[in-house]
């Protein structure tokens, strides 16, 4: 997490020296600065897999729901961070959209635990 800190930081940095130089370069510069950071979590994801695998060994949790917990995990962080990227750029009207095309694909691909859900809620009440 230093890592990640100190990176970030140093990006920063850097960016507000090219800024007042060209405000372009700042903007690529950020650009490229969280791309990198968001590359080097991707690294992480195994290690979360793997232990999420083994959770679900251990429990009765179906495959499938940690699946679909896994995908809006990236889906809410690739959302994030282009809503965040759009939004320093000046472009706030992009960064909504991203934002609401993420929630919305996050609904499209939990339905089938809420229709599990309503399954079981009618199953336990009849």
């Amino acid at each position: 997490m230093i890592v990640i800190g100190v990176i970030g930081m140093a990006v920063v940095l850097i960016a507000i020296q090219f800024k007042t130089i060209k405000p372009e370069y700042g903007i690529l510069i950020s650009v490229f600065g969280c791309l990198f950071i968001f590359i080097y979590s991707l690294s992480r994801i195994k290690e979360l897999v793997e232990i999420v695998d083994r959770l679900s060994a251990l429990t009765s949790v179906s495959r499938e729901y940690i699946k679909i917990l896994l995908k809006i995990t990236g889906i809410t962080f690739i959302s994030e961070i282009s809503s965040d990227i759009s939004r320093d750029c000046g472009y706030l009207s992009i960064a909504n959209q991203v934002q609401i095309f993420g929630k919305l694909s996050i609904l499209v691909i939990s339905l089938p635990v809420f229709i599990d859900l309503i399954s079981s809620v009618g199953n336990l009440l009849s």
